[in-house]
Parts: structure tokens; C-alpha cells; sequence
């Protein structure tokens, strides 16, 4: 969680809360495919918490007003119902988007993503790029803090797309592609249990202006993104603050969303390209030697 959606938590009166259960890391490292670093950045006053977390945070903050229920139907029954607006907040499948914007469902990357958690110390947030695969560890939101319970880490690694059929297969998939290297990933990769490793693909959302009529999207809805610059939540938490805003700032609804279209539009969609643009660096199948020579070179222009 970054700088400028802390201040949208604190806006909301929920920026305490969710330090209460973050981790604050000092500092990041970027590592190349020789297992040698390319770059440590301080890590600022970026936060690290758990989705989980921030979304009960943000529940609690609206008593009431949040109903969340699942349930599985074989009839259903059309109803029609009418509003003076429609906000599509519906993930990166957005049904809302792909009724009212044609031709902009979700596209795959053609990849898969294992992510889980693994019972090692915290290291501080490394990256490792390889040859057209990625591993990358986070602390868990908390650890490293006297008081906030055991340690642990957050793990993902991406790589091109491969699916067994099970998870366990999956991660002996990942052990023998990248394996052998230096700390902290085999370290990590004797961690690892299929029980808590989740695997799936990456979609992102094609670029479609938010506002159309009475009709506006926001979050991965509007922008979904590849998770390399770890903006996706960010931006959606500033897409409500703007549009909230918009909204009270506003005489009437269709005024109201240009100013959320005019204030996010530009933002968002050029997160979404510099996401897009990171993946595509970090997941080079050829080239990733003269890659991370070229980053180091750039490393070693900045301050020191």
C-alpha cells in the first residue's frame, strides 16, 4: 500500500486500523537470473497487508450497509430495476463492463501464477527475474514486529502457462524450473506446501474509457492490470475517493462523472501500461542477461 492510498485511508479514517496489521519493509531488492542483485531500493512508507484484512478494515468502516452472500441456483428469474446510477466494481470479469462496453472482456496473459505462504523467517521484499519466469517473497503483513505474532513470508512466482493436475505437481513444475540458485529462493522452495498455494492465470481488463451515460467503473473493472507494479488495490482505492468526491462536489450525476473520468482516467490507464511494460521485462524468455545489464548500468546512475 502505497503513499497516495494511505491518504485515501486516512481520508476514510481507516489508516490506523490497517497499520495495526501491516508490515512495513525498509527496503526492496531486485535480483537477476546469475542470482546476483540488481538493485536495492528503500521501500519508503509503502505498507504490506493482507487483502483479507484490508477488506474487513473497510467493511468495519461501513457497518450494515455490506451484504456479501453466495449461493449456488439452477432457475432464475430476470428482474429489471431502475437507478440513477450504475457503478460496475465487479473484478476484472466485469459483467457491467462487458454489458455495456463490447468487445472488452478480460484477456490472458498466458500465464500461471502460483502464490501462497511458506513458514520461513521474513527476509525483507526480493524480486528475482529469470529467463521467462519470476519468484518474488514478501514479508507477512506483521512480521518482524514484537507484537504482531509469528513470522512468516508471502511468496508468488509466475512463469509461463502451465497447469497439472494438482497443485502438488505444479510446484514440483516450479522447483525443477527454477531451482539450484542462491538464497532466498531455495530456501523458499523446500517451504512450500501444495495446502497453502494457490495457482491460477493473469487477465487484465483491455483500456475502455470509465464513464459511459449514467454508468461508471472503477477498480479492476476499469483498469485491470498486470500485478508488477503492485498498484492494482491502490488505484482502486483512489478510483472511490475521486468518485466519491466527484459525486459531493458535483450538481447532478453526468457532471459528476466527468470530473471521476477526467481526474482517473489518465492515471489508472498509465499505471495499467507501465504494469504491462514490467511484465513483459521481468518475463523474457531471451535476453534476460543483457536485460539485467542494462538495469544495472541504470542501478548505478542513481543516488548512493
Amino acid at each position: 500500500m502505497f503513499g497516495s492510498a494511505q491518504r485515501v485511508l486516512h481520508r476514510f479514517g481507516i489508516l490506523e486500523a490497517v497499520q495495526e496489521v501491516s508490515a512495513s519493509p525498509r527496503q526492496g531488492s531486485l535480483i537477476g537470473a546469475d542470482s546476483r542483485v540488481i538493485a536495492t531500493v528503500p521501500a519508503g512508507d509503502a505498507l504490506l497487508v493482507a487483502r483479507s484484512d484490508l477488506v474487513r478494515i473497510l467493511q468495519q468502516a461501513v457497518p450494515g450497509t455490506v451484504r456479501i452472500s453466495r449461493r449456488r441456483v439452477e432457475d432464475v428469474r430476470p428482474l429489471r430495476e431502475d437507478a440513477d446510477l450504475l457503478l460496475g466494481a465487479d473484478g476484472v470479469h466485469s459483467l457491467v463492463r462487458r454489458s455495456g462496453w463490447p468487445g472488452s472482456a478480460a484477456r490472458n496473459h498466458g500465464l500461471t501464477v502460483l502464490r501462497g505462504t511458506a513458514d520461513i523467517d521474513p527476509p525483507e521484499v526480493a524480486e528475482t527475474w529469470g529467463g521467462g519466469w519470476l519468484v518474488g517473497i514478501t514479508p507477512l503483513a506483521g512480521s518482524g514486529r514484537d507484537d504482531a505474532g509469528p513470522a512468516g513470508t508471502n511468496w508468488f512466482a509466475c512463469l509461463p502457462e502451465h497447469r497439472t493436475p494438482s497443485v502438488a505437481e505444479d510446484l514440483a513444475h516450479l522447483r525443477a524450473l527454477v531451482g539450484g540458485r542462491r538464497a532466498p529462493i531455495d530456501e523458499l522452495l523446500g517451504a512450500v506446501r501444495a495446502e497453502t498455494t494457490l495457482v491460477h492465470g493473469i487477465h487484465s481488463a483491455p483500456p475502455v474509457h470509465p464513464v459511459r451515460q449514467n454508468v461508471a467503473l472503477l477498480g479492476d473493472a476499469a483498469h485491470a492490470m498486470a500485478p508488477n507494479l503492485g498498484h492494482g488495490a491502490n488505484t482502486a482505492l483512489e478510483d472511490a475517493d475521486a468518485l466519491a468526491a466527484s459525486l459531493r462536489d458535483r450538481s447532478g450525476i453526468p457532471a459528476a462523472l466527468r470530473a471521476y473520468a477526467r481526474r482517473r482516467a489518465a492515471v489508472d490507464q498509465a499505471w495499467r501500461l507501465g504494469s504491462a511494460l514490467m511484465m513483459r521485462m521481468a518475463m523474457m524468455r531471451s535476453g534476460a542477461g543483457a536485460r539485467d545489464r542494462a538495469l544495472r548500468g541504470i542501478a548505478s546512475l542513481g543516488p548512493r
